[in-house]
């Protein structure tokens, strides 16, 4: 392996500013063998900075060759340029250039995170920090340290990943006169060992401690003097290997990407509170917009299933409906009965297939019923015995209409469990008799109460079951007073007819079968069928149409996020400058810098995604109190909202809450990428001379 550490050739540089080419460096050769120590002088403008800089492989030269261990790095990839500066140079700054946010330990460890020792071991952080006489400050941050403690920091760094070379640009120039001589001393040592330093220096007292000094004017070397012979190149080895290779390096990238970049992100986050809040708002009102919104319709779809459930999924109800005034005005001496007949009935059972059961009901409302300590209009329903089984009604006391009663048209009644504490507030209603229409009906029974059918359609299956006094259909026809009392063929009215087919895929075919014998035979539309099942796909299609607006809405929020996250990454990144600069220095690739920027605007994200999600789980009690305070005090609104949303609880959707937290943290992906990509793109060079 060749002896020289590095070697330049016919270098030059030039910058072209508008119409002008700026001569940086003019034809500049130096070759620099291991364990020398160079120090570069000149006035300002002579070319020091911009030959430095070629050497760290943070600038291209116009033309000329440079070489590091015998191998040319002109035409090197920027990828392979980052791993080069990670692998074989050591970086020490006259501003120091420590990231603020990292400890002494931390910062030391930074090149490690970003290139991956071949040998498989690393100097270890706390020894070189114990190198530089830095032992005690190890958890400290820069701020915490003097401006000497904070170079002796930036000198440990530049050997964290045991470099060929040190490149040191001004390392003493902010420095007092005790401090200088502490870390030329430093250097001094490390360069007794077999390191190899470039020193770039103003001052001529600083320069003789190299072994060789190098003066430079108008970008073009003018003196080349050597007071001493290079360090041997392995004096490293035999002095401190054992001591400083003492730490594996495998897993050092994982570590890296927490603790630098994580970390990074957090702290970011907790440095401007206010900021980050501002920007995880528009993620968190995206997320819990959703979930919120997905839970009210969740809530409302699942209580008009339930409802649509307990009209039974293999029922058809046929019910009565008020036809237009035209179609009724034909109709002769039935001008005012319209609907369903008993007449109706009889057709249906006998000529409809697939029946199991049938049921029908004749419904008069708000009819009043009184004993002598209660009074209350109520709705009078005539049924068959067989009512109780389509609705599973509960009996608390006594006994169901029967077979017999309809037959005998007894004067007997079933009636509510509510209605039978209003009529009877101080007694027993069992066997004590109602007074309806004049007449007394004997109490066999009472039901507990049930859910009510609210049928907000209007599509004919309405129950109200706290106020049902349910009276045998034929005494009904026969004793209760009724206007309409005869339907267009003569026979009885009825209200509903329910069938329960025993084949649930028949249920259209039947129901179509069922619209055409009686709209031949009515000659108007004064009846409408409803077939539950096809209301619960109407639901379901409702619901996804729902789901869809929902994700519409969701997306539009979480867009605004994005933007404000990406407006913020991008002040992130101009504040961040110089912090990009080191870490390209150092070692840092393009995608080193994306993914740690990427970390910050994915955990902005996620935490305002898991704020939503926690958010979301506060639907219900937040609804219930927001419901509460309506009603208490505003309750003319209250009144006015539908009574879905009145009555409904809403339901959490499991499913959506992954499926939120990860749009989220893509939002951050998609709108974090520019910002991200931006700051990869940034000239190294550049970055270090940014001024915050």
């Amino acid at each position: 392996m060749s002896d020289v550490a590095f070697s330049v050739l016919g270098l030059s540089k030039v910058y072209p500013i508008g119409d002008l080419q700026v001569i940086a460096l003019d034809d500049v050769s130096l070759v620099v063998p291991k364990g020398d120590y160079l120090a570069i002088m000149g006035p300002s403008g002579s070319g020091k900075s911009t030959l430095l800089n070629i050497l760290g492989c943070l600038d291209r030269p116009t033309s000329g060759d440079y070489e590091i261990d015998g191998k040319g790095v002109n035409h090197f990839s920027d990828e392979k340029l980052s791993e080069l500066r990670g692998q074989s140079i050591g970086f020490v700054f006259q501003s120091y250039n420590l990231i603020s946010y990292l400890t002494v330990d931390e910062n030391i460890a930074l090149p490690r995170n970003y290139v991956s020792n071949e040998s498989g071991r690393q100097p270890n952080p706390a020894h070189l920090a114990s190198l530089v006489g830095l032992a005690d400050r190890r958890d400290h941050r820069p701020q915490q340290l003097s401006g000497g403690q904070q170079q002796r920091v930036g000198i440990a760094r530049s050997l964290a990943n045991d470099p060929a070379f040190i490149l040191a640009d001004e390392p003493t120039g902010n420095l007092d006169t005790t401090t200088t001589e502490e870390i030329l001393g430093l250097l001094d040592k490390l360069n007794g060992e077999g390191k190899t330093i470039v020193l770039v220096t103003h001052e001529e007292e600083v320069a003789k401690r190299a072994r060789r000094i190098v003066r430079m004017k108008d970008g073009a070397i003018i003196e080349d003097h050597r007071s001493r012979e290079p360090a041997p190149s392995d004096a490293l080895n035999k002095q401190e290997v054992v001591s400083l290779n003492n730490e594996k390096g495998s897993g050092s990238l994982l570590k890296g990407i927490w603790t630098n970049l994580g970390k990074g992100a957090f702290q970011s986050i907790f440095t401007h509170p206010m900021r980050s809040i501002l920007t995880g708002l528009g993620v968190f009102i995206g997320v819990v917009s959703v979930l919120w919104l997905l839970a009210i319709g969740e809530g409302i779809a699942a209580e008009a299933e339930e409802e649509i459930m307990q009209l039974g999924a293999n029922n058809i109800i046929i019910s009565s409906k008020r036809p237009p005034e035209s179609e009724r005005s034909s109709k002769g001496q039935y001008f005012y009965s319209y609907g369903l007949t008993h007449n109706d009935y009889f057709k249906l059972t006998q000529s409809v297939p697939h029946i199991q059961a049938s049921y029908v009901t004749r419904e008069l409302d708000r009819r009043t019923v009184f004993t002598k300590d209660g009074k209350k209009r109520a709705e009078l329903l005539g049924c068959l015995s067989n009512y109780r089984n389509l609705h599973n009604l509960v009996l608390t006391r006594g006994r169901f209409l029967t077979e017999e009663d309809n037959r005998e048209k007894a004067e007997v009644c079933v009636i509510a469990s509510k209605l039978a504490k209003i009529l009877f507030p101080f007694g027993d209603a069992l066997g004590n008799a109602i007074n309806i229409g004049g007449n007394l009906y004997r109490v066999v029974g009472e039901v507990a109460p049930r859910r009510n059918l609210k049928d907000r359609g209007n599509l004919g299956f309405k129950e109200i079951f706290e106020d049902n006094v349910y009276i045998p259909i034929e005494t009904m026809w026969s004793k209760i007073f009724d206007f309409s009392y005869r339907g267009y063929d003569g026979s009885p009215l009825l209200s509903k007819i329910i069938l329960t087919i025993d084949n649930q895929g028949k249920l259209l075919t039947i129901s179509e079968m069922i619209q055409n014998i009686l709209g031949e035979d009515h000659g108007m539309e004064d009846f409408q069928i409803t077939v539950p099942l096809e209301l619960m796909e109407q639901a379901e299609r409702a619901k996804l149409t729902f789901i869809s607006l929902m994700g519409l809405v969701a997306g539009i929020s979480l867009f605004v996020g994005g933007v404000g996250i990406m407006n913020i990454m991008l002040a992130t990144v101009t504040e961040r400058t110089r912090e990009v600069g080191i870490r390209r220095a150092i070692g840092a690739k393009k995608k080193d810098i994306i993914l740690q920027f990427l970390i910050e605007t994915i955990t902005l994200t996620g935490l305002g995604g898991l704020a939503g999600i926690v958010a979301g789980f506060l639907c219900k009690p937040a609804y219930s109190m927001i419901l509460n305070f309506m009603e208490n005090w505003t309750p003319s609104i209250y009144e006015s909202l539908p009574a879905s949303m009145q009555n409904m609880t809403p339901v959490l959707v499991l499913w959506s809450l992954p499926l939120v937290f990860f749009v989220a943290v893509v939002t951050g992906v998609i709108f974090g990428l520019y910002p991200a990509k931006k700051a990869s793109e940034m000239n190294p060079v550049d970055a270090l001379r940014h001024v915050v």
